[in-house]
C-alpha cells in the first residue's frame, strides 16, 4: 500500500490517498487532523508497528493505521523541550534531527541547538518505547568535545567541528552516523567513540545539501549479503 496524508492549510482536517495493489486503485479519504493551525512540516514518514507516522521534525508525529476502513491519527508530541516554534528550522532541520526505527523502537536523534548546561553542543537519542504513548526516554546524550577528545576520532585525522546528522543505525541503537567533510562517520554515543569512518560516495545532491533525507539504512538478505554470491 502507498499512502499519503495532505493537510488542509486553515482547518483542521486532511485527505488521506491510499493506493492498494488489490484495488488497483488511489482511494481518496477525509480524515480528521487533530492538532491546532499550523502548517505541518512534510518531514518524512515511517513505517512503524502496523502503522504509519509522519514526522515533522519541529513539532510532533502524526500516525494512523492506514489498513482501517476509517482512520484514526493520533498526535505523538516531540520530546520535552524539543517542539520549537512554526516554521523555525525550516529548509535546514534535518540536517540537526531525525526519526527513525532503530532496534524495533522508534527513535527521536537530536543535535539541533542542543546544547548543555555548560553550553557545549552535544546530541542527544531519545526513545519511544510504547508505540501507543507519547512518552520519550532519554537513551543517550554526549557532547561533540566528548566524541572528539577519544582517541578513536583524533585517529581519523578529521577536524574538531560540528558534522552534519546522517542517521541512527537500523538495528543498533547505540551508533548514530554523521556526514563530516567527505565522510561518514559511526559514532558509538555510549562508548563516545568512533566505530566506523569511511568516504561516501553520493552521485545526488551537493553534498553540502547532505541531510537525514537522503540517507536510508537497510540489512540486505543473507543470499545477497553472502560474500560468494
Amino acid at each position: 500500500m502507498v499512502v499519503e496524508l495532505q493537510p488542509i492549510l486553515g482547518v483542521q482536517e486532511g485527505t488521506l490517498l491510499r493506493f492498494s495493489s488489490d484495488v488497483g486503485e488511489w482511494v481518496s479519504k477525509g480524515i480528521h487532523i487533530p492538532l491546532p493551525f499550523r502548517q505541518l512540516a512534510p518531514n518524512g514518514a515511517v513505517s512503524y508497528y502496523g502503522r504509519l507516522w509522519w514526522v515533522d521534525l519541529s513539532w510532533c508525529l502524526l500516525t494512523c493505521d492506514p489498513f482501517e476502513d476509517a482512520p484514526v491519527l493520533r498526535v505523538v508530541p516531540l520530546p520535552p523541550g524539543k517542539v520549537l516554534e512554526s516554521r523555525e528550522g525550516w529548509g535546514f532541520l534535518d540536517k540537526y534531527r531525525c526519526v527513525r526505527v532503530s532496534g524495533g523502537k522508534l527513535r527521536f536523534v537530536d543535535m539541533y541547538r542542543n546544547r548543555n548546561s555548560r553550553g557545549a553542543a552535544q546530541i542527544s537519542v531519545w526513545t519511544l518505547a510504547d508505540p501507543d504513548s507519547t512518552e520519550w526516554t532519554l537513551e543517550y546524550e554526549a557532547t561533540f568535545a566528548e566524541i572528539c577528545n577519544d582517541a578513536s576520532y583524533k585517529a581519523t585525522g578529521l577536524p574538531r567541528k560540528i558534522p552534519v546528522l546522517g542517521l541512527i543505525h537500523p538495528t543498533n541503537p547505540d551508533v548514530v552516523y554523521f556526514f563530516l567533510d567527505k565522510h561518514l562517520l559511526g559514532i558509538d554515543m555510549g562508548a563516545r567513540k568512533v566505530v566506523e569512518c569511511e568516504i561516501y560516495e553520493l552521485v545526488a545532491p551537493p553534498s553540502k545539501h547532505v541531510c537525514t533525507r537522503f540517507l536510508h539504512a537497510w540489512q540486505l538478505p543473507r543470499a545477497l549479503s553472502c560474500s560468494g554470491c
